[in-house]
């Protein structure tokens, strides 16, 4: 990955605007294949306007992403696949009895004025018969506003954005789904997460040539629309400084950071009132941490995190680390491993993932959880276009009659974006 890529993932939104003189291009202008490949002009068609030489509009054009999978869970000598799991909590959309439809998304990105940058995604029902209550804006075919956000970029040094947007608390979080190498987040970046949220936030990279940083305070309310920051159910606070110290030690890239995500109602549940899509509750805990680690050299990537809580509302304190090492070992060919430990400082302070594990029946509960993931990675066009398959071992340790998880789940998929 190169380090650009990286900056965008540690602070998540926005970077300076830099233009070029070069022709106008894009679908509406008729000069739409672009690159020297035939993916290149496929995803071309993509942009409907840049001239970066306009100066009130530099870019507009769509994005989305489709992500296809497979799983099945075996524990016990019990098997559960797909079909099983559409009986769960998980509010997805299914292909027959086999195909999960991840995510499904689509919208648009724009540059305006040199210095701002105005984009959105939704969350689409791919089955066109979304029964929930949705944004008014496309009924029956948008499960919620995924993202929506403006940002003002004057310089590398300052962005500032305020809408709704994924807010991005661990280094897991950061990396945007589009580029995870595994098929899920490990347990405790997913049990931290608070979710997709409105607010206004601040970052900035090249900070004395080498420092990052991001600042925001969103509204404590997941929603299919906007909330307000004055929400009853509190603010998430979440404060990112990095180091990149990549010249330093010779490497494609090398960034070292620090999270502190505060949280001033653990706990509060989004009910179905103001346009929220489904009663969903904030992580319980009051203050986060996360110490994380991500390079890259040559074909070897590696991405470690260690994590700690504080847990609230009878939750109890949990730890965790995170080792993800990747290797190219052909052009395109990845191979992918992970390696988590969870623990609670209470009895039962846990709970298994909830999209595969915990479909299972029986106590989800536990004091202990490790797991190991390999995976293969082939990409046709990056990240655009990739097939992904994996297998993940996992083991919890629970206190209740049937607490102990000690099984494998399998994956395959199919991952697009454009």
């Amino acid at each position: 990955m190169r380090k650009e890529l990286l900056y965008l993932a540690l602070l998540g939104s926005g970077t300076t605007l830099s233009y070029a003189q070069v022709p106008a291009s894009g679908l509406v202008t008729g000069n739409t294949y672009i690159g020297d490949t035939t993916y290149d002009k496929i995803w071309s068609l993509a942009t409907l306007y840049k001239d970066e030489n306009n100066p009130i509009l530099q870019e507009f054009a769509l994005q989305g992403r489709a992500h296809l999978q497979w799983a099945e869970v075996n524990e016990s000598g019990h098997h559960y696949d797909i079909d099983d799991m559409d009986a769960g909590a998980n509010d997805e959309k299914y292909l027959g009895d086999d195909v999960e439809v991840r995510r499904a998304r689509f919208g648009f990105k724009s540059k305006w004025y040199n210095q701002y940058k105005l984009e959105g995604q939704f969350d689409l029902d791919p089955n066109f018969d979304y029964d929930g209550t949705g944004p008014d804006i496309l009924p029956g075919f948008a499960k919620q506003i995924y993202d929506l956000y403006l940002t003002y970029a004057p310089s590398d040094a300052f962005n500032l954005s305020i809408g709704k947007t994924k807010t991005k608390f661990t280094r897991e979080q950061e990396i945007s789904s589009k580029e995870i190498l595994t098929f899920e987040r490990s347990l405790l970046a997913n049990a931290l997460f608070p979710g997709e949220l409105t607010g206004i936030w601040v970052n900035g990279k090249g900070i004395a040539e080498n420092w990052l940083y991001e600042f925001g305070i969103y509204s404590n309310e997941r929603a299919s629309g906007f909330t307000s920051l004055s929400s009853d159910n509190g603010e998430i606070i979440l404060a990112k400084i990095g180091y990149d110290y990549s010249q330093a030690v010779g490497w494609d890239s090398a960034v070292v950071g620090l999270h502190l995500m505060h949280n001033t109602d653990p706990g509060a549940a989004s009910g179905n009132g103001n346009g929220s899509s489904g009663s969903r509750t904030s992580p319980k805990f009051s203050n986060s941490v996360s110490l994380n680690n991500d390079i890259v050299q040559g074909r070897f990537g590696l991405t470690t995190e260690m994590l700690w809580a504080d847990g609230d509302v009878g939750q109890s304190d949990v730890f965790g680390i995170s080792i993800i090492p990747s290797y190219f070992i052909y052009d395109g060919l990845q191979v992918v491993g992970r390696l988590q430990y969870a623990s609670s400082s209470r009895a039962n302070g846990l709970s298994l993932p909830g999209r595969y594990e915990a479909v299972i029946p029986g106590d989800d509960k536990g004091d202990n959880y490790l797991s190991g993931y390999l995976g293969l990675n082939y990409y046709l066009y990056g990240h655009k276009l990739k097939l992904m398959t994996g297998i993940e071992y996992s083991a919890m340790d629970g206190n209740g009659p049937s607490g102990d998880f000690d099984g494998y789940t399998a994956f395959a998929g199919m991952r697009f974006f454009f």
